[in-house]
């Protein structure tokens, strides 16, 4: 009985153990929901000075910091309350001006809350802030200011500042945070009698001084409770330093032999000329420089300067009345190779006709050109034309006409830069005499078209121009040219010419022209492509007509039911073609007229072409049709009088497409 007793006791407690870690496993498999809890704040700096304005940055974390499941939160403080509370999770973690807390010691406290619970005020919730300053006393003011530099010259510039603004720590006059403070800057002149005002600013720069040993006083007033405290400095001012001023660059290049002059002027802070003293040195410009000697003069003249010594330095200074001394000014000074003169150079133009001499025919404008003269160490700088042993031009080009029949030189010489002149150079020419131009020519004809050929000479040279006319009217300027004649009469072609010296001549020669009946008026036209692209041109011939024309007119009718009217009169720029230009897809007529001088019409329509152009098109030439309406019979004109309509239409249109 005891064994089975004790078999079953041992039975029932492996099943409480068996149940008991059932229990525990379900309890690990199924997860709890986390609590709402703060994870940890932190303050950044935790000691701060309510006087200076620094930022403190506070900074947390939690178990249900994300934007999904925190709710609300707040920051609390022990002494200043509530700092910040919200629901917008991107403004948990915040900054602050240490200048907002009140002096103690904050116990600050986050709070936040999420899946509707709040979460504990703990010590992972919970830090200090340590906040020292300003506990509510009148601050003490002081006076905190420099002089910069406290000794300088007449005419130099002193700084002063005072509190906040000194350099290079500033030093605050009062421990409030943002005072209204007043300054007020006066200074007693040799340390007697009255102050004089000088600012009212904390910090400010005057050059406004007399020489002297000075006082210089402060006084800053608290506007808040009318507390005010003064302290003074001296500032010594001493005479100016005068100012020695060389003419020119401080660096100048001389060629080996030139003479070299230093102007210089002593003056005042005022920038005004006064009488000084003078001490310069010359030194070798190289390393380890030795001087070669010294000068006491206002204005130097230098002609010792050697190529060996190549590179100089010119030290100056300036002692004024009172024995008070300039700084030292430099000049450097580079001395070159001797100079080279420049060499001259004679060009003539226009070009000779030729001669071992060359030639020029008379009364011809001749330009003397110096361009190819050169200086190869510097530049040319002046001019010299000689003409009969006189300076004729001191520029850099002479022009002159020449009448005699004789040899003529020209001479010139140029300048260089360093004042060194060239040796005169000299050129020959000869004036010849110049006669007219032949003019001649002969005629050709087939038809109404003439030919008229230039035959004309010139004895000493060549002809250069042409120019042809027909009663009086010119019509090229071409060696040949062709005319086309248009009506009977007699016609005078004249012909000038002009030789390559300017000398011109002329002659003429009459022809009759006598006309057919057929000849007399016949309106021919013909045209380029009436199938173009848009933007292409239309080119109308009016050459084959013949008879006395007055003008042609044009009428193009546009695609969209406008017109354009073109008056032309033949011949034009492009002697008896005229050109159109369509710069739009469509279907374009034209009524082509010619209007002849004598006002007469021929009969029909021998005196109008029509032809239609395609632009854009397929290339074929079509006609709009219209269906005729069936109608009763209401007394209108019979078919027979349509069909002899019809019939004159079409004959109308054949002529038009000519």
């Amino acid at each position: 009985m005891q064994s089975e007793a004790g078999r079953l006791g041992v039975n029932m407690r492996l099943e409480l153990i068996f149940g008991i870690l059932f229990v525990a496993s379900i309890a690990i498999l199924v997860p709890a929901s986390a609590e709402t809890e703060v994870l940890m704040v932190n303050i950044n700096p935790d000691n701060v000075d309510n006087r200076i304005d620094e930022e403190v940055n506070f900074d947390a974390d939690c178990t249900v910091c994300n934007e999904e499941q925190l709710e609300y939160y707040y920051w609390n403080s022990s002494i200043d309350g509530v700092l910040t509370s919200g629901s917008d999770f991107l403004n948990l973690n915040f900054a602050m001006g240490s200048n907002l807390f009140t002096e103690g010691e904050h116990n600050v406290t986050l709070q936040v809350k999420g899946d509707g619970n709040w979460s504990e005020i703990n010590d992972n919730s919970t830090t200090i802030l340590t906040v020292i300053g300003d506990e509510g006393k009148d601050s003490e003011l002081s006076v905190n200011f420099d002089i910069t530099p406290p000794s300088l010259r007449l005419g130099e510039t002193a700084r002063f500042e005072s509190c906040t603004t000194m350099q290079p720590e500033p030093q605050p006059c009062t421990d409030e945070i943002n005072p209204d403070l007043s300054f007020a800057w006066h200074i007693q002149w040799d340390g007697l009698g009255n102050w004089s005002y000088l600012a009212d600013t904390e910090a400010f720069e005057s050059n406004q001084f007399q020489v002297g040993n000075h006082n210089v006083r402060l006084t800053i007033t608290d506007n808040s409770n009318e507390d005010f405290s003064e302290d003074t400095k001296e500032l010594l001012v001493l005479p100016p330093i005068p100012i020695l001023d060389i003419e020119g660059p401080d660096q100048v290049s001389i060629k080996a032999g030139e003479i070299l002059a230093v102007n210089s002027t002593c003056l005042d802070n005022y920038f005004q000329e006064i009488s000084c003293s003078y001490e310069w040195e010359m030194w070798e410009d190289k390393a380890g420089p030795s001087l070669l000697f010294r000068l006491d003069t206002e204005d130097l003249v230098l002609d010792n300067l050697t190529e060996e010594v190549h590179n100089y330095d010119l030290m100056g200074r300036a002692i004024d009345g009172t024995g008070t001394y300039s700084s030292w000014v430099h000049l450097f000074i580079t001395v070159n190779p001797p100079n080279e003169p420049p060499v001259a150079s004679i060009d003539i133009s226009p070009e000779s006709l030729g001669g071992l001499t060359p030639e020029y025919y008379q009364y011809s404008t001749l330009t003397f050109g110096s361009s190819n003269s050169n200086d190869p160490d510097g530049q040319i700088v002046a001019y010299k034309w000689w003409h009969n042993n006189d300076v004729v031009s001191e520029e850099s080009t002479w022009i002159s006409e020449f009448s005699d029949l004789t040899i003529y030189q020209v001479k010139l010489e140029v300048r260089d830069d360093s004042g060194a002149w060239s040796s005169k150079v000299s050129a020959n020419f000869k004036i010849v005499e110049n006669t007219p131009p032949t003019a001649s020519f002969n005629i050709g004809s087939e038809g109404l078209s003439y030919n008229f050929n230039s035959t004309s000479s010139d004895v000493e040279g060549t002809v250069t121009n042409f120019e042809w006319s027909v009663n009086d009217i010119v019509i090229s300027s071409n060696e040949n040219t062709t005319w086309l004649a248009s009506a009977s009469g007699t016609y005078k072609i004249t012909l000038m010419v002009w030789d390559d010296g300017g000398l011109s001549s002329n002659t003429t020669q009459t022809i009759e022209v006598v006309l057919s009946a057929s000849e007399q008026k016949n309106f021919v036209v013909s045209f380029s492509s009436k199938n173009i692209e848009p933007g292409d041109s239309f080119t109308m011939d009016f050459s084959k007509t013949t008879g006395d024309v007055d003008h042609y007119t044009v009428v193009v009718n546009n695609p969209n039911g406008s017109r354009d009217s073109y008056k032309i009169t033949i011949p034009t720029a492009n002697g008896y073609n005229y050109t159109l230009m369509f710069p739009v897809k469509g279907v374009y007529t034209l009524d082509i007229t010619v209007i002849w001088a004598d006002g007469i019409a021929q009969d029909n329509m021998a005196d109008f072409y029509g032809p239609t152009v395609n632009v854009g098109g397929d290339g074929t030439e079509t006609t709009d049709e219209t269906a005729l309406e069936e109608v009763e019979d209401s007394g209108l004109p019979s078919i027979s009088f349509f069909i002899s309509l019809l019939v004159t239409g079409l004959i109308a249109i054949s002529r038009r497409q000519r």
